[in-house]
């Protein structure tokens, strides 16, 4: 009886927990509506009028228009996107080129150096501050598995080559969405009051204007107030469609495919489907966007609720065209039961002007999604990215580039002008994602889910033949403007493959300038403590540092010593250095040896990266080798710290500070501080305070935060030979494009890491900062 109670109440529970898993997964569905169909969602105003744009069209003309439409977005949209690549494409949770790219990278072992790709297992810190593996011997151990050739040299290039193409044509998409979808919608002022024709325009940069702005509220507040718009949008549009298609039924025969073929074949060419792409534009952002709500919610609510509204929104339009050919120029208005001017009409026209501020939102999000995961791979300049949710990693909100958008759309806007002119522009970067992500699928196919080639050829021939008529489509209207997006494109990724390249010589020269402790200190080969273990676990003190007012009042102030070595001199009031004992334990190697005077009770946190930190265990950083040449002396405790961000929104006190002795170097530690992503992960005094607990360090009288600042420059070459002028032009541009572009943009972001570094609370004892000076020669 008692195993039945048991039973009963297990099933009870484990229903509850589906039924409420049940309740997420439709509540996000709901809001992914307000968040990635605004765009696919408000086509219909548009494809039409795109696909005959100068002619009044044939009935057969319209069926086939319309049975083309129909064919393409289920194969493209349902078949492809809904069904393989929300299947296949994610990794970790992410979506876009770049979660393919790090599917692949991660499978094959080719990613960016010192970069730990998304959804690679991490090990655990203290595991590996235990170990004395360096980073370079795993990736040795693992490389056997490419051979060949194309795996080992050309692979890598192709893969990282396609994800920023990729990534690219979304951030060129992101220029033109809005535009595209705020002018179609305003339009409709002109239709119903042709005097407002100027206003269009100003209108609809205040629209675009307020949208950017609202950003910062993250995307679930405005999925909550988007999606009701959006659902009665697609309600309307579908109602609308309903009542034309009573009108004349047999428009339902163009689902025939052959009335598509016979009207490519009347049409003589590919050219048309340039206009019938526009009915799918949206759809790669759905991709981008998988992070902010799963895969799960977003096929419910595409196969659900968009799809069946936005067919039956084009069939109806289809059934208007046939009765009233000439209204071709604005069908979407005119077909509106009643005609304009009417209530029904201004409430359209209300919903399609909300829902197209609402298609922004869509590729705004992708934008933020990629960009993220970029930042993440080390591929793109380090903007504070914020998270929005605890609950959903993947939804995010980077300012600056919110801001940097806001003011490229506002003058895409008024450089078109008019939504005839971007539509003309548009769809060719959506086309040419299409290719790139069906390329990069092919290649998951092939190296992560090892499938035969009777899978992958013929997924790759089909798909791949289908993108590449979008594309010829959209190549014909480079003259009419589709050369905007391309020339957007190639600046996009030249500029994220030079600061690939240019962060990957960083990288090299942080990995090459390590030193081992063996050419700094003398004899500590020999002086192994083998005493020295894992120190106890970080845990986060609850308790604030002092119990009362009181005792704050007698803190001393935080001082920020701010010279940079070499550059500055002391200002008188800065206060005197602790004392230095000359019973060191450590000698720096030279002849003879000098003994290394400790200042007691003095603790050095030496910032490095964390890479470097966990997976060296006998070297040091260059920083310290040049301070020691400065200043022969070091503090009683040298910490080598390193900070990581995970991907759970808080960190449990237990596992938040990891430290480690280095068991050749008496007063040596390493540590790792993790923080979730809803976590400020700077030092605050309370994790401090742990680490200094944890290193055993008493009766602390100072803290010293020791920081490198770096100043990048190309190294000088000389040239002799036949191409000497050649090879001269060309470092002259290399030293140009690292002096006067790489280094800026990475002195910004490395003054910002270190700001945020800098930014400590009040303490108990003395805390200083000192910078170090160092030069980095590219």
């Amino acid at each position: 009886m008692p195993w039945r109670c048991f039973y009963w109440a297990f099933e009870r529970t484990n229903s509850r927990l589906q039924r409420r898993k049940a309740i997420v997964t439709v509540v996000l569905a709901f809001q992914s509506l307000g968040a990635i169909y605004g765009d696919i969602g408000t086509s219909p105003l548009y494809v039409f009028s795109s696909i005959f744009p100068s002619s009044i069209p044939t009935e057969n003309q319209i069926l086939g228009a319309v049975s083309c439409i129909f064919w393409a977005f289920t194969v493209v949209v349902i078949v492809k996107y809904c069904i393989i690549v929300l299947f296949l494409g994610p990794n970790n949770g992410e979506g876009g080129q770049v979660a393919l790219y790090a599917k692949l990278a991660r499978t094959l072992h080719v990613g960016p150096r010192g970069v730990v790709l998304p959804g690679e297992m991490e090990a655990d810190d203290r595991l590996v501050l235990a170990k004395s593996v360096t980073h370079d011997s795993q990736l040795s151990r693992v490389r056997y598995r490419l051979t060949g050739w194309f795996e080992e040299t050309a692979l890598p290039k192709l893969l990282m080559g396609l994800c920023f193409f990729g990534c690219s044509l979304v951030l060129s998409d992101g220029l033109l969405t809005p535009t595209t979808s705020v002018l179609s919608a305003i339009g409709g002022i002109a239709v119903a009051a042709p005097s407002l024709n100027n206003a269009v325009l100003p209108i609809s940069c205040g629209v675009l204007i307020l949208l950017f702005l609202s950003q910062r509220l993250g995307s679930g507040k405005l999925s909550n107030i988007f999606a009701p718009i959006v659902l009665l949008w697609l309600v309307a549009i579908a109602v609308v469609g309903i009542i034309n298609i009573a009108k004349h039924p047999a428009v339902f025969k163009a689902l025939s495919p052959a009335f598509a073929v016979d009207f490519l074949k009347e049409q003589g060419g590919v050219d048309v489907l340039g206009g019938v792409m526009l009915s799918m534009t949206g759809v790669e952002a759905m991709f981008a966007d998988v992070g902010h709500f799963g895969r799960l919610p977003i096929q419910l609510s595409l196969s659900g609720v968009v799809y069946p509204s936005l067919m039956l929104a084009y069939f109806g339009q289809a059934a208007y065209l046939i009765l009233n050919p000439s209204g071709i120029s604005n069908v979407f208005y005119l077909c509106i039961p009643g005609g304009i001017n009417t209530p029904q009409y201004w409430i359209i026209f209300v919903l399609a002007t909300l829902a197209t501020v609402i298609a922004s939102q869509a590729l705004i999000l992708g934008v933020f999604s990629i960009l993220r995961q970029m930042i993440h791979i080390d591929c793109f300049p380090a903007f504070r990215v914020r998270h929005t949710s605890s609950r959903v990693f993947g939804q995010v909100y980077i300012p600056v580039v919110n801001y940097i958008l806001m003011v490229g759309v506002v003058l895409t806007t008024v450089g078109f002008r008019t939504s005839n002119n971007v539509t003309a522009a548009y769809g060719l970067g959506i086309s040419m994602d299409f290719f790139v992500t069906t390329t990069l699928i092919t290649f998951c196919l092939v190296y992560v889910y090892r499938v035969a080639w009777y899978l992958y050829v013929p997924f790759f021939l089909a798909f791949g033949a289908l993108d590449m008529c979008f594309v010829v489509a959209g190549i014909r209207k480079v003259p009419h403007g589709a050369w905007f997006p391309l020339v957007v494109t190639i600046v996009m990724t030249s500029f994220i493959s030079f600061w690939r390249w240019a962060r990957s010589l960083k990288v090299d020269y942080e990995y090459g300038s390590r030193v081992r402790v063996g050419t700094i200190f003398d004899g500590v080969e020999k002086n192994v403590d083998r005493n020295a273990e894992t120190l106890a676990l970080g845990r986060v003190l609850t308790n604030t540092l002092f119990e009362d007012d009181e005792m704050d009042k007698n803190k001393v102030p935080l001082k920020d010593l701010g010279h940079r070595v070499g550059e500055e001199q002391h200002s008188e009031s800065t206060p005197p250095p602790p004392p230095v004992s000359s019973a060191g334990e450590l000698r720096l190697r030279a002849d003879p040896p000098l003994a290394v005077a400790r200042m007691p009770h003095v603790v050095a946190l030496l910032h490095s990266n964390v890479t470097q930190t966990l997976h060296s265990p006998n070297t040091v950083p260059q920083i310290l080798s040049r301070l020691l040449k400065i200043f022969p002396g070091l503090p009683e405790h040298v910490v080598l710290l390193g900070s990581r961000v995970a991907d759970m929104p808080f960190i449990a006190g237990d596992s938040k500070v990891n430290v480690h002795a280095m068991r050749n170097v008496p007063g040596f530690y390493r540590c790792v501080v993790r923080s979730g992503f809803m976590e400020s992960g700077q030092i605050t005094d309370t994790i401090l305070s742990e680490i200094l607990t944890l290193i055993e360090a008493e009766q602390v009288q100072g803290v010293c935060h020791l920081i490198e600042n770096a100043r990048v420059h190309a190294r000088r070459k000389t040239f002799n030979g036949r191409w000497r002028f050649l090879r001269m032009g060309v470092e002259l541009v290399r030293t140009f494009a690292i002096e006067q572009i790489f280094s800026p943009l990475d002195r910004v972001f490395e003054r910002k890491r270190i700001d945020e570094e800098d930014k400590t609370d009040r303490h108990e004892f003395d805390v200083r900062v000192l910078y170090v000076g160092t030069i980095v020669s590219l």
